[in-house]
């Protein structure tokens, strides 16, 4: 289908309204003008009008991006998030979905997947070494001039390619400073948009082709973490390749044997990090740091407890406590399924081959129980259980990993009792249940994200 249909049917006013009800309406990030998504229904109409009547006249103009800082350690810059505004986050998301339509190459694949080829590639012994190479500020990076290019390629509507260019060119500020007289950016793709990732894809989808399809090398990549195996004496070659390649694209790439360089090549029985996965002797276990993460926001949520006990005023008040600290605890161990999607973090490691590290952190959490004086109040779920559970083929008829999709009204309706506190829940419509149950079950998703943030 041509880049030219695709753009009338996305920025459709019914395609438009259905992206607010099914992507935004839920979300809790506020731009730089302070609209809640969920207060936008009350103007939704309106806004669709506007953005569909400006994005066929090519008159759509964006709204900075408010600048969220994400900390990447002490010794390196923090990652730059760019929010949008409702309005935007609507014509960002539709755009998202052409690129979907018109590059479906470019839909990138989950890590799970990658980590399954990775394990076979590992297991057939046809490659000795490694290579994997460290992008420099990848997003940030990226040329519009050539990026428009790549584009060209398939889209040739120009109030198509201008909405696209205006949207990468859009400054990210800060709340503080707001967006009169910020200058538009000049080079590089904001993250955190929806089109952010697709972008980043299809520019570049020239390196990919070219490295998939030499027979000697093992190659993947997951944004701009690139890893590639290859065959006995081979890496400094290799990695001279995909360095030229992505140099090509006015890239900066750390070659290996620069100074500090992040980028490495070795042999395989050398141990690696890769997706947040830890490779050591063709072995696939959890990477340290990565352990570390988790076990620091299974402690976040036994503080997190103690301060409600401290504030109980009853021993109701204090039942309440345990029993939300037991729910938190448990939805961070199996994780769940939400919006036909597998989250979590056992999940996102459920390609492991080593588990003892899973056994770790369960003793973990039986240490954190025994010392917050719940042993006999709260019955744990397991890592390692549901790493098995994971694994399971009939993933749709297990009870151990929590699916908020089918879990009926009645008792999301008891869920909510429970975390909201409210006696009034029990007397609001099936309608208004449904609609508070996303907005929490969204909001505890978003924690299961943070486990997994800079995985790799």
């Amino acid at each position: 289908m041509s880049a030219a249909i695709v753009f009338r049917k996305v920025f459709s006013k019914k395609n438009l309204t259905a992206i607010y009800a099914n992507r935004i309406s839920f979300s809790r990030a506020i731009g730089i003008d302070r609209k809640r998504p969920d207060r936008y229904r009350l103007e939704l109409k309106e806004e669709v009008k506007l953005i569909n009547e400006r994005i066929k006249t090519g008159t759509y103009g964006f709204t900075a991006y408010k600048q969220n800082l994400i900390s990447k350690g002490a010794n390196s810059y923090p990652r730059v998030i760019s929010i949008p505004t409702v309005r935007d986050r609507l014509a960002l998301r539709a755009l998202c979905d052409l690129f979907a339509e018109v590059y479906p190459e470019a839909v990138s694949e989950i890590p799970q997947i990658k980590i399954e080829r990775l394990k076979e590639a590992l297991s057939s012994e046809k490659y000795s070494e490694y290579v994997k190479i460290d992008l420099c500020q990848f997003y940030p990076s990226i040329s519009h001039k050539r990026l428009l290019s790549v584009l060209k390629r398939r889209i040739r509507k120009p109030e198509l390619l201008n909405l696209i260019e205006k949207a990468v060119s859009t400054p990210t500020v800060s709340q503080i400073k707001g967006g009169i007289g910020a200058e538009r950016n000049k080079v590089g793709v904001p993250q955190g948009l929806a089109i952010s990732n697709p972008l980043a894809e299809i520019f570049l989808a020239d390196v990919d082709k070219t490295l998939r399809a030499d027979p000697e090398i093992a190659y993947s990549r997951y944004v701009d973490d690139i890893l590639v195996l290859c065959k006995p004496g081979t890496a400094k070659k290799v990695a001279d390749k995909v360095c030229s390649l992505l140099e090509g694209l006015d890239l900066k790439p750390h070659r290996p044997n620069d100074e500090g360089s992040k980028s490495k090549y070795g042999p395989l029985d050398d141990a690696f990090d890769f997706l947040g996965y830890h490779v050591k002797n063709r072995q696939l276990s959890i990477r340290e740091q990565s352990i570390h993460k988790f076990e620091s926001s299974l402690a976040n949520i036994f503080t997190s407890y103690r301060h409600k006990l401290l504030n109980s005023k009853s021993p109701a008040d204090k039942l309440r406590a345990i029993e939300i600290c037991q729910w938190r605890l448990n939805l961070r161990v199996t994780g769940c399924i939400f919006k036909g999607k597998r989250l979590g973090w056992v999940f996102y490691f459920s390609q492991i081959t080593d588990t003892s590290r899973l056994r770790a952190v369960d003793h973990t959490v039986d240490c954190f129980i025994s010392r917050f004086g719940l042993v006999k109040e709260i019955r744990p779920k397991r890592t390692l259980k549901t790493y098995y559970e994971c694994r399971r083929r009939d993933k749709d008829d297990h009870l151990y990993i929590p699916n908020f999709d089918t879990l009926p009204t009645d008792q999301r309706r008891e869920l909510l009792q429970l975390l909201i506190g409210k006696p009034g829940i029990s007397k609001l419509a099936d309608k208004r249940i449904n609609e508070l149950f996303e907005m929490k079950i969204s909001a505890a998703v978003k924690e299961l994200e943070q486990d997994l943030a800079n995985a790799s």
